[in-house]
């Protein structure tokens, strides 16, 4: 992977956590004030979604092109909402896990990851659930996650390293950010890049897939 470009986010917000993608746009979670932000690529904000009424630790974030998905610690629920704000559907997680950290989807799937089990869990969008993937023999801190379509990514907070996998589980690459002074938290791509947010320093990194 070769470093790309970053860019600072500690004037908006000094906890950004889960991070997604629509092509053109990056849309991110700010833990500190609530909000989802959405950004150019080039770090301008464009808009701000307040969530604080729905979930007080809003964490990961995807989207499939037309809805954002995203999933709130303080409740442990999914929500989805369309890309002003408008709150579609809740699906309740916290019998599966009570500390969902990230989330993403294939556009046919959603997967989420959670953090009280170290698992990775594989659901349809009505929220019924058709896997479930342990990873804490990997990483017993799992973070955010993101899938290109044939892969998945997601991040190992305790290790501090990426990690590639097969939708069944496989590990493919190891990545390790820690040498590079990154704490990473969530994570995304757009299918040629990789971008994760990283809260030690309050930046966005953009780094290629190669």
């Amino acid at each position: 992977m070769v470093f790309v470009q970053s860019f600072a986010v500690w004037g908006i917000d000094t906890i950004p956590v889960g991070i997604t993608t629509d092509g053109k746009y990056l849309w991110w979670c700010g833990d500190q004030n609530d909000n989802i932000y959405q950004m150019d690529k080039l770090g301008n904000l464009i808009q701000t979604i307040a969530v604080g009424a729905i979930d007080t630790t809003p964490r990961g974030i995807t989207t499939d092109g037309k809805y954002l998905w995203w999933c709130g610690d303080s409740n442990n629920n999914i929500y989805q909402m369309d890309k002003l704000g408008n709150l579609i559907q809740t699906i309740a997680i916290g019998a599966i896990d009570t500390t969902p950290q990230g989330i993403t989807t294939d556009g046919k799937y959603l997967w989420w990851i959670g953090g009280n089990g170290a698992n990775i869990h594989q659901m349809d969008k009505l929220g019924n659930l058709i896997q479930t993937i342990a990873v804490g023999a990997i990483d017993t801190t799992p973070q955010g996650i993101t899938t290109d379509g044939k892969y998945l990514w997601w991040v190992g907070e305790q290790n501090r390293n990426i990690y590639q996998m097969d939708k069944l589980g496989n590990l493919i690459s190891t990545t390790d950010f820690a040498a590079l002074g990154y704490y990473a938290k969530g994570i995304t791509t757009d299918g040629k890049y990789l971008w994760f947010t990283e809260d030690a320093n309050d930046i966005i990194v953009q780094w290629s897939k190669i």
